[in-house]
């Protein structure tokens, strides 16, 4: 009985000190990724998060919540924009009523305690019992993707402003221009030109063709400033 006793206990502290290593090793490879952890109980709505999570939007831990406890609501929901926590919520909803299967991925936008807006990558798994049905408990990691978004919307812009130059280019110029070329032509053509119309009228396609120009040049301008280093 009593080696019984010892085998049990040297079995528990090795699967302890096992569990143990593997809790560290977690540990690190969170804070060593910046990477925000949390784990979601669904039947007592509770959800833990690891430092990284609440660093990453510039809290200590122990400014939310209550006692150290913490609902879904006081650290995901109340953090959500406006326009994205509907469908924020209705995702993360709809992947725990189906059945857990798969991954739950989702987008959307968090408030920095500075009250700046973060996009957020957040992505989760639920794990599963004995038997192979769904636990109460999803496991997850938030990854901040501000920079990425931001240089998206750096993108974007600087492609509206390649196609306005474009249509400038191609279209806004040509009209002044073919304007000029057939004014010249009719000037060949005809002895007896009213040379003050003619010339007013070559002055007022120049002006246009300058002003066009001059709206290229600020474009360019715009995209050059802007350029995303």
């Amino acid at each position: 009985m009593a080696l019984v006793v010892v085998r049990i206990k040297k079995e528990r502290d090795l699967t302890e000190k096992v569990l143990l290593e593997n809790q560290e090793r977690y540990r690190s490879i969170i804070a060593a990724s910046n990477t925000g952890a949390w784990e979601y109980h669904a039947d007592t709505n509770y959800q833990w998060c690891s430092p990284e999570y609440f660093e990453m939007l510039g809290y200590e831990p122990a400014s939310i919540g209550k006692d150290g406890i913490w609902d879904i609501q006081q650290i995901w929901i109340n953090l959500l924009h406006p326009d994205d926590k509907q469908e924020a919520i209705e995702k993360f909803n709809n992947y725990l009523k189906s059945g857990s299967t798969g991954l739950y991925e989702g987008h959307f936008r968090m408030k920095h305690k500075n009250g700046e807006w973060l996009w957020i990558l957040s992505r989760g798994q639920t794990l599963r019992n004995a038997d192979g049905s769904a636990s109460h408990i999803t496991l997850g990691t938030h990854i901040n993707l501000t920079e990425k978004k931001q240089l998206e919307i750096e993108l974007l812009l600087h492609n509206q402003k390649l196609l306005k130059y474009a249509f400038l280019t191609a279209h806004e110029v040509r009209g002044p221009l073919a304007r000029l070329l057939g004014l010249i032509e009719v000037s060949k053509l005809d002895a007896h030109v009213d040379y003050p119309w003619f010339f007013e009228k070559i002055k007022h396609e120049a002006q246009s063709m300058d002003e066009i120009l001059h709206t290229i040049t600020r474009e360019l301008n715009d995209i050059k400033d802007r350029k995303p280093e």
